[in-house]
């Protein structure tokens, strides 16, 4: 196989996910998507580890710097939690309420296997086709497609947006998705309640 060309697909495959995720949004079947989404690129990861034991920690999914990974991602969902229950608050909202404790629990597995789309898919296979223009092109590409998949709500887009600008960089750096998807599902679960007034059950599942 040539050099790049397995970087190639799968950066296809993502990109191809989102369009995805974009026309089931349309449609009003999320839900269907997510199911979808997940089974797909569950069954490609057990099949990629099966042959190659190494990618799961490759593509960081790893235990052995956990400690210091956490630490600047810890820091930011601290400083931003507190800034959205100030938001919730300001605004007469309660902080605990809808679907928060199935969010809490099941929307990190969700972010975890967004962060692995993004970072080891995304920005890792383009950091490997462009090493001349490593983070610029990484950074750009990654923001771009992580805001583009929630169109057309314009306040998620910013807010993802600028999620991936801070995430990209602590993934280059870590090589970690477990603190980026914990914490992508908690803050999108506080961003969607506290901030949009929305409840992201209710949208996948109706009730």
């Amino acid at each position: 196989m040539a050099p790049f060309r397995l970087p190639v697909m799968e950066l296809g495959a993502v990109v191809g996910t989102g369009v995805g995720h974009l026309l089931f949004k349309y449609f009003g079947v999320k839900g269907l998507f997510i199911a979808l989404a997940s089974v797909f690129w569950t069954v490609y990861i057990v099949r990629k580890v099966g042959r190659d034991p190494k990618a799961w920690e490759n593509w960081g999914f790893r235990t052995d710097n956990l400690l210091e990974a956490f630490f600047l991602p810890t820091v930011l969902f601290v400083v931003a939690t507190g800034v959205m229950a100030w938001y919730a608050v300001s605004n007469g909202k309660m902080l605990w309420q809808g679907h928060m404790l199935f969010l809490l629990v099941l929307y990190p597995v969700w972010g975890i296997l967004q962060q692995f789309l993004v970072q080891a898919l995304g920005v890792a296979n383009l950091l490997k086709i462009f090493p001349q223009f490593r983070l610029c092109i990484a950074m750009s590409a990654g923001v771009i497609l992580f805001a583009v998949v929630h169109y057309p709500d314009w306040v998620l887009m910013a807010a993802t947006g600028l999620l991936a600008c801070v995430f990209i960089p602590l993934y280059i750096r870590y090589r970690n998705l477990w603190p980026l998807g914990l914490y992508h599902g908690w803050l999108a679960t506080f961003f969607y309640l506290w901030v949009l007034g929305q409840d992201p059950w209710v949208t996948v599942f109706g009730k």
